[in-house]
């Protein structure tokens, strides 16, 4: 079933391709104000919005061969959130079509774990080492301190602020390839 994605572990999680199956938890996460105060403008999604953007996400999989993953504890098999890598495209006006953007959304029950920066590590890898990126970008509200600090963690600095096509600021955070060895390293 994830014949051409590959699996990516690190040492309290594994990072499992999106697959159908996967919406479930997205729509979860997406119905917790918590988790969406950052997220766009800030309000939940329906289940049906969850499901446009799980569907979106298996798309991108099956044209770049990457994408958003389910973050997995390895021990235990639960579901903590998903960890993101995909090209930001033309619905995102304040970064290029074929920026890397990277993103993370942890259930707040497993907040304050490390799961994000952990999880982080391993795509802004596979961004770099797998698929060549000349850069990672994240777009972080100006008040999210958390991602702000996971990010730095990551070794995305601050590079400019933006707006979002909702009117909504953002922090643009890059890490560029040079800067970790110049690009590919596999």
């Amino acid at each position: 079933m994830n014949a051409g994605r590959p699996l990516l572990e690190t040492e309290r999680l594994r990072l499992e391709p999106w697959l159908p199956g996967h919406g479930v938890m997205l729509a979860r996460l997406a119905a917790m104000p918590d988790v969406m105060r950052h997220v766009g403008t800030g309000a939940t999604w329906t289940p049906a919005e969850a499901e446009g953007h799980s569907a979106r996400a298996l798309v991108h999989w099956r044209s770049h061969g990457f994408g958003w993953r389910a973050a997995c504890e390895r021990g235990s098999g639960r579901r903590v959130g998903l960890i993101a890598l995909n090209f930001a495209g033309r619905d995102v006006p304040e970064l290029a079509d074929d920026d890397y953007e990277i993103g993370w959304w942890i259930d707040p029950a497993y907040w304050g774990r490390g799961y994000a920066t952990e999880g982080g590590k391993a795509i802004r890898d596979e961004a770099f080492d797998r698929l060549g990126a000349p850069s990672v970008v994240a777009r972080i509200h100006p008040d999210n301190a958390a991602s702000a600090k996971v990010a730095a963690a990551l070794g995305l600095t601050p590079a400019r602020d933006g707006t979002t096509r909702h009117g909504v600021p953002v922090r643009i955070h890059r890490l560029v390839a040079a800067a970790v060895g110049g690009g590919p390293r596999g």
